[in-house]
């Protein structure tokens, strides 16, 4: 399947191997499919090793950073059964963060082969050891899971993205819109993990998509039991379990009492750090004021979590399909925490938003997310109810006369007295 970090791997591929890749994503996101998938159409050989299933390899890697470059070299082609061809060789290494011997022994052996093309792969969006030591060594990219466009891609629908792109110069016609507005539907109920994308292509069978979505929860929930450190074990499954209640308030801010009664912002940071860090939940701060720069509004107290996927949301929150399929029919009224999961992940993919931020007035006005481009603030208003007014962004817009204003709704695109209306399923291409 088509992804669009294949463009990012290529300027790698001809500007940059220089540098050891280092591609990072949550489990789950297809790193290593995306990474195997690039190495066979760019490279003659493929050297995989996998240090969460092969802990044998690691004896190769023991030395760390000692290591004699020829050597490794040789001794992984022979464990592997791979050729090495000079230039013509990707070395992919996954899972690199369980075993920091590994990540010195990859290190110094692109310091004694510079020409050497080398891949470290990371379940994790945290750092990783040895991380800091190497910055100006490692090339960095993320995975996340798949956007609308790569959904529509890889339902054999490039021609509606064509449509999408172009509606900047010209409007898309209605019955183009009603084409992508089925696609978008389907997206809202499967969302983007590869895994799940790619059986309702062969199948086109809902009741296995949610069949999948639960059996992912089960491998998220086995993940964080193998590697979360015994003494923050507890607490992290309590955020982790608390995650639909938090999301189906009105107020989304986060609230330690939804966690535990009796729970302290303190005692549960390291928590919540280590599951942002995991990539399973995603963290979005609050801004005190609406003004540049926005880093330094930032209230590091106060955040809202969102979980990696809106499909895996949906199913977490134990909503099938059967039940949202009426509303999703219309598209009129859906419900406001998974149209916000969705927002956040094509938001996060486009290249023009830095990072987001929510903003909160008092109890009542709420800014969905809030972006800061070229030194300016734009506010971004999610239309979950069609014809909602937007009394948030209003009194924003108010306190801080911001030049723009961003809605998200199921209207065409426009802009109209500072307000750009941009319509969900085009939210990759503004």
């Amino acid at each position: 399947m088509y992804r669009i970090i294949m463009n990012d791997l290529m300027e790698w591929y001809e500007t940059k191997t220089d540098q050891v890749l280092l591609l990072k994503g949550a489990k789950g996101v297809g790193k290593t499919w995306t990474m195997i998938d690039f190495g066979q159409g760019f490279y003659k050989h493929l050297v995989y090793v996998d240090f969460e299933k092969d802990q044998e390899v690691q004896t190769l890697f023991k030395q760390g950073a000692r290591v004699r470059g020829e050597k490794l070299l040789a001794a992984l082609c022979m464990y592997t059964d791979r050729l090495y061809e000079e230039g013509q060789t990707l070395f992919v290494f996954d899972e690199v963060h369980l075993y920091p011997k590994a990540i010195e022994a990859i290190m110094s052996l692109k310091a004694q082969k510079p020409e050497l093309p080398l891949c470290m792969i990371s379940s994790t969006m945290g750092t990783i050891p040895h991380e800091a030591e190497f910055v100006n060594e490692l090339h960095q990219l993320v995975l996340y899971p798949m956007t609308f466009e790569e959904f529509l891609t890889a339902n054999k629908a490039q021609d509606l993205c064509k449509h999408i792109e172009k509606q900047k110069m010209e409007p898309v016609e209605p019955e183009i819109i009603d084409q992508i507005t089925e696609y978008l539907k389907t997206y809202y109920i499967i969302g983007g993990m590869p895994i799940v994308v790619l059986d309702y292509v062969k199948n086109q069978d809902l009741n296995r998509v949610d069949a999948i979505l639960r059996a992912l929860l089960g491998k998220c929930k086995e993940h964080i039991d193998k590697y979360v450190p015994k003494a923050l074990e507890l607490k992290v499954n309590k955020i982790w379990n608390s995650i639909p209640a938090q999301m189906e308030k009105d107020n989304r801010k986060f609230m330690y009492q939804y966690v535990d009664e009796k729970a302290r912002a303190r005692e549960y940071e390291k928590s919540v750090n280590w599951l942002v860090e995991t990539g399973l939940v995603r963290k979005v701060n609050r801004i005190k004021d609406g003004v540049a720069p926005l880093e330094l509004q930032m209230d590091d107290k106060s955040f809202e979590l969102y979980h990696l996927d809106h499909g895996l949301l949906r199913v977490m929150c134990g909503i099938s399909h059967t039940q949202i399929k009426g509303d999703v029919d219309t598209m009129e009224d859906i419900n406001g925490a998974l149209l916000e999961q969705l927002v956040l992940s094509e938001l996060t993919m486009n290249s023009t938003v830095n990072k987001l931020y929510f903003w909160i007035s008092g109890a009542t006005a709420r800014v969905d997310f809030v972006f800061e481009d070229d030194g300016q603030v734009v506010p971004v208003d999610v239309q979950s109810h069609i014809r909602r007014k937007a009394q948030s962004m209003k009194v924003f817009n108010q306190k801080y006369r911001n030049h723009m204003a961003i809605r998200i709704s199921l209207d065409g695109l426009s802009f109209t007295k500072g307000v750009l209306n941009i319509p969900l399923y085009g939210l990759w291409n503004f």
